[in-house]
């Protein structure tokens, strides 16, 4: 049973993230919006008129997904979609409804590395039926991609981590998509201690794991991708208006 699972990983997988996109697409327009998406859809106009120093408590990258999925509602609505509308409602969730159920992968990948095939697929099947994340993962507020680019920043650095062990190009690749994926955690939502919580663990396991020190250049690498992915994603962290709002 477990050498049938091992082989057939890949089609488990996609089964359990179709699984987990069915249950939180399901029905998505079903309530009206609160007041987190309200702010939302509010600054996702405002982005289409050139105005983006709305909402400056939350960074852009959802409010950025929420525009783009509005737009290519309203574009379905007025073309081929005139039968079948797509609510506002829907288009302003599904961004974080396909976010939410792509998480899966992100978890059996990262539990895959520490535990094995098993403990990863149902580290995904638990995500993908769990309430909890489905309630989220239906709502547009900035916690669906922080969690995914969040475990997608530890899984690529846990990569590059092991790929110290032997002298590669892979291990800058992978520290580079780490500190990709920290720039895009800190552009759904500005918690920067999660990254802490990363260098953290290495610190505190150090001599406990066969985990050899990040080089100089490793840590530009990290540092250097985190901070200019996050200023692409969120460039108006760099407006006066921004960071007078953020000082007071």
């Amino acid at each position: 049973m477990l050498e049938l699972i091992r082989k057939h990983k890949t089609p488990i997988l996609c089964l359990i993230v179709l699984l987990g996109l069915y249950l939180r697409l399901y029905d998505l327009g079903s309530t009206g919006f609160n007041d987190d998406e309200i702010n939302k859809v509010e600054a996702a106009r405002s982005y289409l008129h050139g105005d983006f120093l709305v909402n400056l408590e939350h960074p852009m990258l959802l409010k950025s997904l929420v525009t783009v999925s509005l737009s290519a509602a309203s574009l379905w609505n007025h073309g081929w979609g005139q039968a079948h509308p797509i609510p506002d409602e829907v288009a302003v969730r599904l961004p974080n409804a396909l976010f939410g159920s792509l998480t899966a992968v992100v978890l059996f990948l990262f539990a895959q590395e520490l535990f094995g095939i098993e403990v990863g697929l149902l580290s995904a099947f638990l995500w993908a039926v769990g309430p909890i994340p489905i309630s989220v993962n239906r709502l547009a507020k900035e916690d669906t991609l922080l969690v995914f680019f969040t475990w997608l920043a530890y899984y690529f650095y846990l990569r590059a981590k092991r790929l110290s062990l032997m002298p590669t190009r892979m291990r800058a690749v992978s520290y580079a998509a780490s500190g990709a994926s920290f720039g895009l955690m800190l552009a759904s939502k500005y918690f920067p201690h999660y990254l802490g919580l990363n260098f953290l663990y290495y610190h505190l396991f150090r001599g406990k794991e066969p985990f050899p020190a990040r080089r100089r250049v490793d840590t530009w690498l990290v540092f250097g991708t985190c901070a200019v992915v996050f200023v692409l994603a969120n460039p108006v962290i760099l407006h006066p208006g921004t960071l007078r709002h953020m000082f007071h």
